[in-house]
């Protein structure tokens, strides 16, 4: 039977950075990494299995002391590697490594398992071998997570989900800020900023990370 998702966070995050349309292109395979890996991070903080602690100035994440497994796998694989490290690791070091480790391919096929997304298998026309893609198994969900941003930038409703601040957030820090405030006046921002600050210390930790991160990559070109 196909995992439940506890929150659509992590899955948002992968339609938002890997899916281009008319008004918003896809990130870069890394940047794309990042931000879901953030998002799986995010997701588990909210969720309580795990804890970003930040001392000495660095933001650790740990596992909370009274364990309990996620029941969704990919919270589970994530949760498992933090347990098997020796010491806690930065956030940094987590968004680096869910990066590497394609995090993407695997929300991806989660999300297929779910029927949220659909797997595809062609031949690539230059080096002859069969590769994989995944798109939204409904064109409507490939749009409607971005809109619904744009909605709440549009009309500064005062309830939003904290999953959606999040991921106001997560899309300026992936580079996406031209289209996410396209045609908006500059309270657009005022009013993001304002709900981003408004977020456990916890979530704007990742935040700045990812942000971060993704500045040194367009800054050192990739390397």
């Amino acid at each position: 039977m196909p995992d439940v998702p506890s929150t659509r966070l992590v899955y948002d995050a992968l339609l938002i950075t890997s899916l281009d349309d008319a008004y918003k292109p896809a990130t870069g395979t890394r940047v794309t990494g990042l931000g879901i890996g953030a998002a799986l991070l995010a997701e588990l903080v909210l969720s309580q299995h795990l804890i970003v602690w930040a001392t000495k100035g660095v933001d650790l994440v740990c596992f909370d002391e009274r364990y309990r497994p996620p029941e969704d796998s990919l919270a589970l694989w994530l949760v498992e590697h933090v347990r098997a490290e020796r010491t806690s690791l930065s956030v940094r070091d987590w968004l680096e490594f869910l990066s590497a480790a394609d995090v993407y391919t695997k929300t991806a096929e989660h999300m297929t398992m779910l029927g949220i997304m659909a797997r595809h298998e062609y031949r690539s026309r230059w080096s002859r071998r069969v590769e994989v893609g995944y798109e939204p198994s409904d064109a409507l969900i490939a749009n409607a997570v971005f809109s619904r941003l744009r909605r709440h930038l549009s009309l500064a409703e005062r309830d939003v989900s904290i999953e959606d601040v999040f991921l106001l957030g997560l899309t300026e820090a992936v580079g996406l800020s031209k289209p996410l405030y396209n045609q908006f006046p500059s309270g657009a921002r005022e009013y993001a900023g304002q709900r981003r600050q408004a977020l456990p210390a916890a979530l704007r930790a990742v935040l700045a990370h990812l942000a971060a991160t993704v500045a040194d990559i367009a800054i050192t070109g990739g390397r």
